[in-house]
């Protein structure tokens, strides 16, 4: 009678199982193929997405007036095109052309023995500088740093048909995005394996999230960016432009920021001898510069969720490392997802429930990872 059972038993490889194997392997080859072909449009779909969050409110002010909704996304990408993209994009070109010409001025061994000369009238420093000559070939380094940028910049520049088509990929979605927002997040819901309550609380934290990034960070550095590369240009300061693209990456450091620019310039300036330029340039720093972020930010952002300045610095940082430009959103946007992934887990099991439960988050308690959604 064993015998019996056993040749009736086909063991754990029985026919639904191995079907059921076949299904899953079949749909993560699927899904990995999907992502191979959408790979390269990663960053303007993520732009895109940033500008549909973005403009979000303009574009449901306007679809209340205009009933027919492919007109009224057509409109607002319309606007949305004329007023912000179209600006960026023409700043951008004019930044990567002041930044070639810049680094030719770096280049210029001019440029460096003028600063040598500077530096040598001060004794103290004009030491230090020797040793620094005797041990690294300073004016080499430069010289090499500024040819790889040249030739990455030169790239950009050269690869103005792939920027287009890029562009022309995220308006086509950032439409989509507009007209049919409503389907896409009933489709996702239907998807994610959280509650309602759950899925819309993690839907308005990437909102948000988003929303304080494009809105707030990169926003905010971008006009910090420009105050200061004028103030470079209007005082002189060799290479202005490309100091003005370091101020924007620097702006998003928490802490020291964009100091970390126009303190050494202003040092800089120290040096050679221009006392009132480096005054006007500390001044502009401290009281322009250094201050734009407290009067902007709660203006664009408001009382929206802002994520804590130091992982929202690895955020972005990281994402740009990992995923390109794309990654000054994406970034952000991970850590969101991390953090309201991690806070569903913590809602279900911190009253003894079990992971498989959905509960109600305690809105008069926080999470450990929700202490890293606001700054202090």
């Amino acid at each position: 009678m064993g015998t019996s059972s056993a040749q009736n038993d086909p063991g754990w490889f029985n026919r639904g199982r191995v079907l059921t194997l076949a299904l899953g392997i079949a749909t993560l080859l699927a899904l990995y193929v999907c992502y191979l072909m959408i790979d390269p449009f990663i960053p303007p779909l993520a732009f895109a997405l940033a500008f549909a969050v973005a403009t979000n409110k303009p574009h449901q002010w306007l679809r209340r007036r205009v009933k027919n909704n492919s007109l009224a996304a057509a409109l607002t990408l319309l606007l949305v095109a004329l007023t912000i993209i179209a600006p960026l994009v023409l700043l951008g070109t004019y930044l990567v052309q002041q930044i070639l010409a810049n680094l030719d001025e770096l280049q210029d061994p001019s440029v460096w023995t003028h600063w040598r000369e500077a530096i040598y009238s001060k004794p103290v420093l004009g030491n230090a500088l020797r040793w620094v000559e005797s041990t690294f070939d300073i004016p080499g380094q430069l010289a090499g740093i500024a040819k790889n940028v040249a030739s990455r910049a030169g790239q950009l520049l050269a690869g103005s048909v792939n920027v287009l088509t890029q562009l022309v990929v995220m308006l086509f979605v950032l439409f989509f995005l507009y007209r049919d927002r409503d389907q896409a997040l009933r489709a996702i819901r239907r998807l994610v394996p959280l509650s309602d309550e759950e899925a819309n609380r993690m839907f308005s934290q990437i909102g948000d999230t988003i929303l304080a990034t494009v809105n707030g960070s990169l926003t905010v550095a971008l006009v910090q960016s420009i105050l200061a590369g004028v103030m470079y240009t209007i005082l002189g300061v060799p290479a202005s432009m490309l100091w003005g693209g370091a101020t924007f990456i620097a702006a998003l450091i928490p802490v020291f920021g964009t100091f970390m620019i126009w303190g050494p310039i202003a040092g800089y300036l120290i040096l050679i001898g221009s006392w009132v330029k480096a005054l006007v340039l500390v001044g502009w720093g401290m009281l322009a510069i250094g201050t734009i972020d407290n009067i902007l930010y709660p203006y664009l952002v408001g009382d929206r969720l802002r994520l804590h300045t130091v992982p929202t610095f690895f955020a972005i940082l990281g994402g740009i490392g990992l995923f390109g430009p794309a990654g000054l959103i994406l970034g952000p946007v991970t850590l969101a997802i991390t953090i309201g992934l991690l806070q569903v887990w913590w809602s279900r099991t911190a009253e003894g429930g079990t992971a498989e439960e959905t509960m109600n988050f305690p809105e008069d308690r926080q999470s450990p990872s929700s202490v890293v959604l606001k700054n202090p």
